[in-house]
């Protein structure tokens, strides 16, 4: 648990969310189900929780309704399989016939340490998932994303998780010809740190060609989640050695969720209608649109080619080129 001296508490900083409609990728466990409770503590109007199955989120909601008994009243299901475009497609028409405003995405989603593979689509199976099929979502979002935003003292967010560990991308940054194979010579941490750097990459872009919204990259930490759990079936004598130290050191998900919650929720640089003060006449730490951060609120520490320009805007347009050809 951090500190009474830690920047931001979801109990305690997350102002009054009603009226609000939010989506949270992967939120039937982890990080976004964490996250999803911190917000539906607050009032919002809708949550959609998006997973692969109703099985999966009737699973969840035996917790969260344990944790807020009123969450089956305004938490809704959304199936969203992230590596299928299909999925992702269907997935936002039904949002957006149900829906006139959308004020957070939490592009939470993500798999990592796969074994090689390919998206239903054909992209390698790490960077399809957590980049390709989230560009996707946002991509159809955008235009409720956009309408909510040119209403007076809209507040509108996209925060896209990511990694530390986009450090282990390609020195190139990405090999973007070799996305649409698996990948087969490249080590499992490779693929995944391409994908993570692509989330930062196409985060920077998004901020920039959508300045209205406040959208941003966090990186949550070492986290006691399920996501190394294909890695250690994998590797069965690193599990040996990895389990006992990952014990010690990864932080519970419900804490690990803050940095996420508070780049939701927390006031945004150059907007006074967003500022809260704290307990004690403190400020909670302001958000800065297209920014990267590490928890919790710390901005900066991502590596030289995170912060390419050139390289985020080649990896914008080389992303709608291939969604146009597969008719996206």
């Amino acid at each position: 648990m951090f500190s009474s001296t830690a920047p931001f508490d979801p109990k305690t900083d997350i102002p009054s969310l009603k009226g609000k409609v939010i989506v949270i990728t992967g939120s039937n466990g982890g990080l976004g189900y964490e996250s999803l409770i911190h917000l539906a503590r607050h009032s919002p109007a809708k949550i959609y929780l998006c997973a692969r199955s109703k099985e999966k989120y009737d699973k969840a909601m035996e917790g969260i309704s344990a944790a807020i008994p009123n969450a089956p009243e305004f938490v809704k299901y959304r199936e969203l399989d992230l590596a299928s475009l299909s999925s992702v497609q269907k997935a936002a028409n039904k949002f957006l016939a149900e829906n006139d405003r959308l004020d957070i995405l939490m592009n939470n989603a993500g798999i990592m340490a796969q074994p090689p593979g390919l998206t239903k689509d054909g992209f390698e199976i790490q960077f399809g998932t957590n980049h390709m099929g989230h560009a996707l979502f946002t991509k159809l979002l955008l235009p409720v994303l956009t309408k909510t935003a040119a209403e007076p003292n809209s507040d509108i967010r996209i925060v896209n998780l990511t990694s530390d560990v986009h450090m282990l991308a390609p020195k190139a940054g990405f090999l973007l010809g070799e996305c649409l194979t698996d990948m087969l010579t490249y080590s499992t941490w490779t693929r995944y740190g391409q994908s993570k750097l692509a989330n930062i990459l196409f985060t920077t872009e998004l901020a920039r060609r959508y300045p209205s919204i406040t959208s941003v990259t966090t990186h949550p930490g070492g986290v006691a989640t399920n996501l190394l759990d294909s890695f250690k079936s994998n590797y069965p004598y690193i599990k040996m050695v990895v389990n006992p130290f990952w014990k010690l050191l990864a932080k519970p998900a419900s804490t690990g969720a803050w940095n996420q919650t508070w780049a939701a929720t927390a006031p945004v640089e150059g907007k006074a209608w967003t500022k809260s003060e704290w307990k004690e006449g403190r400020k909670v730490p302001e958000v800065r649109n297209g920014a990267y951060y590490t928890p919790v609120a710390k901005e900066g520490g991502q590596t030289k080619l995170a912060k390419d320009p050139e390289l985020a805007r080649q990896l914008w347009e080389w992303t709608e080129e291939q969604l146009r050809e597969k008719g996206y």
